[in-house]
């Protein structure tokens, strides 16, 4: 009896010292695992297979150098959510119940974002937005208070935008008409933008309206902004609801200037748009120029992307450099996973705690799309002076080329 109370008590300190002994990846003898879910598939997979595309990219960087503190790193889990919140929350809680995962990519879009941010901030794994514009995704208590702890973010945020779009209109434009999407993007930015609109020119916007994603008719809408006399339509959404509005603009009659937020930019845009998009303006980052070619990281990440992938899509059309929008996409999803595996580095490894407070030591980190300097109010790597103004414009063969706006 005493051997088998003895047996049971070494087992019970066998169990213990097992379970408080360190992961192999703990002690720095595994890969530094990225968990991301994204819209890989349907009619928004240019956002999610772009960043996941970037974030291949910045692991074959970062490993051809020898890792980070001697471990490679790789993309362990990659799940689809085609940018519709349910199959994101899905994905995250996988991502989340996996404990082999070190730091966290999120979805693209403000829908799916905040419908897993919360979940992922009690988490506590670092955590990268690429592309959710929403102010509340990173700075839930307002952009003037502490940004979530874990969280830092690429995306454009609605607030940098709105400055780059009511700069822009204000000084251009009298009568302005704006119509949004009816997601927390939309609303928040068509908030955002109106607030930027009344203080630069005194008056606010003539008409205000909203509109579901994938809608096809939306010349009510556009009617109702055309009788209060808009002399320009602002268009903040995805973009291929901008197709579907250019498209209705033409049948109603409305011959205004279309500025857009990054949407009027993006692949499905030009694709639904064709020939009409011609005169489109649009806000993104200006990392990558029509006709220019780029230097430092955003060269890296370019040559290194069309080795692997060639001139595809999401590259663009022109052979010397990839096409605008590819700062949002590609470029995305390459910084979100340099930065945060440089938080591994700086913390000496994953523990959580430590790569969290590790975000905040990120300083003038070279990236595709600028320099990373982190604190626990500044979590955004895009900010306005990031930002230009786009337009399409007619080709030699009669297509819409972009380029850099001029007026």
């Amino acid at each position: 009896m005493k051997h088998g109370k003895l047996s049971l008590v070494a087992a019970s300190i066998a169990l213990a010292l097992a379970a408080a002994a360190p992961s192999a990846d703990a002690q720095g003898t595994g890969t530094i695992k990225i968990g991301n879910t994204g819209a890989l598939t349907g009619p928004y997979n240019e956002f999610g297979e772009g960043v996941r595309r970037g974030i291949l990219i910045a692991l074959e960087r970062v490993n051809a150098k020898g890792g980070i503190l001697g471990r490679q790193a790789e993309l362990a889990i990659s799940l689809d959510d085609q940018l519709v919140p349910d199959r994101a929350v899905q994905n995250m809680r996988r991502i989340l119940d996996a404990p082999e995962i070190d730091v966290v990519i999120g979805p693209g879009g403000s829908g799916p974002t905040l419908a897993v941010i919360d979940m992922a901030t009690v988490d506590g794994r670092a955590y990268c937005n690429p592309q959710g514009q929403t102010p509340s995704i990173v700075y839930p208590d307002g952009t003037d208070k502490p940004a979530r702890k874990n969280v830092i973010s690429t995306a454009i945020q609605n607030d940098v935008e709105a400055k780059a779009l009511g700069t822009y209109v204000a000084s251009r434009f009298k009568k302005i008409g704006v119509m949004h999407e009816s997601t927390g993007y939309g609303v928040s930015g068509s908030q955002l933008l109106g607030v930027e609109i009344e203080r630069l020119s005194k008056t606010k916007p003539v008409a205000v309206e909203s509109y579901n994603q994938r809608s096809q008719d939306m010349t009510a809408q556009i009617s109702r902004v055309q009788r209060a006399g808009a002399d320009v339509l602002v268009v903040v959404g995805l973009g291929a609801d901008m197709a579907v509005i250019r498209r209705n603009m033409l049948r109603a009659g409305f011959d205004v200037p279309l500025i857009t937020s990054g949407g009027g930019i993006s692949l499905p845009y030009k694709e639904g748009a064709g020939e009409l998009a011609v005169g489109t303006r649009a806000t993104m980052i200006s990392t990558y120029q029509p006709g220019k070619t780029p230097t430092g990281v955003a060269k890296e990440l370019a040559d290194a992307y069309q080795a692997k992938f060639g001139r595809d899509r999401w590259w663009g059309d022109d052979p010397a450099t990839p096409q605008v929008f590819f700062s949002l996409t590609v470029g995305a999803g390459f910084d979100c996973a340099t930065m945060l595996l440089e938080a591994v580095r700086l913390a000496g490894g994953t523990d959580r705690a430590k790569v969290t407070e590790a975000l905040n030591r990120i300083s003038n980190f070279p990236v595709s799309n600028g320099a990373a300097t982190f604190t626990p109010m500044r979590r955004l790597l895009v900010q306005p002076e990031n930002l230009g103004m786009f337009e399409y414009v007619k080709g030699d063969k009669n297509d819409a080329v972009l380029k850099a706006a001029t007026q």
